[in-house]
């Protein structure tokens, strides 16, 4: 009997941790498959947003204005949805592009399909908020900023100091070091950016690289990287 009861607790452990193992497996496999569809929903309801924003501003812009600005754009957005930074459900940057029929039309940094269009402006507003900084710590009499905290779509995002150009140049998702959203800078007399027309700690290099897309600023160049091919 002893013998009996001393196999079977043995296969009773085995099946127990055969049930917790299979356990862990689906929720591994499950996690994955939750966030794709915890994305498409919140991906729906921007775009849900985003049309009711479009369709107000048609209609407030058609009524009161016979000149296109985008200040005036600004405005009518701001009327139609009172509520702009929360128009994205996981609060996306939302910029205003002029569209086909003339009117500027609302697009979500996160959830645009168009993904040169939505780094192009991911990219020109990280550098505008960082120069930001900058420029705020000039006037203080404040050192230097090295790395520096900006917000963009809802999350901080960190801006790093480099004294080389990073070797991105397609995305994060193939290439190896980088993972996510990242954005490097360098300034007027630092590194190989000592050659250069740009009042010291003017930036003289910024890259903002998504998972699949990239878009790089240098002095002499403008814009360039694959948002803009």
């Amino acid at each position: 009997m002893y013998k009996i009861k001393s196999t079977w607790g043995g296969i009773n452990r085995l099946t127990g941790i055969l049930l917790f193992l299979i356990a862990v497996m689906l929720v591994v496999i499950s996690i994955p498959a939750w966030k794709r569809f915890e994305y498409r929903a919140e991906k729906t309801g921007c775009q849900q947003a985003m049309k009711t924003a479009k369709d107000g501003l048609i209609i407030e812009y058609l009524s009161r204005y016979e000149e296109d600005t985008v200040e005036e754009a600004r405005e009518l957005l701001n009327l139609v949805m009172p509520e702009r930074p929360n128009i994205c459900p996981t609060r996306g940057t939302v910029y205003l592009i002029k569209g086909e029929n003339g009117i500027y039309e609302p697009v979500c940094g996160l959830h645009e399909d168009d993904i040169k269009l939505r780094t192009r402006l991911n990219a020109s507003r990280a550098m505008e908020l960082l120069s930001g900084v900058i420029t705020k710590a000039k006037e203080n009499g404040d050192p230097e900023p090295m790395n520096v905290e900006i917000s963009l779509n809802g999350k901080s995002l960190e801006c790093v100091r480099v004294m080389i150009d990073e070797p991105i140049y397609r995305g994060t998702r193939t290439t190896r070091g980088y993972e996510g959203v990242v954005v490097f800078y360098g300034v007027a007399g630092d590194g190989v950016y000592t050659h250069t027309k740009l009042s010291k700690g003017e930036i003289a290099y910024f890259c903002y690289a998504e998972e699949d897309c990239i878009a790089v600023w240098h002095e002499k160049d403008g814009w360039t990287g694959l948002a803009y091919e």
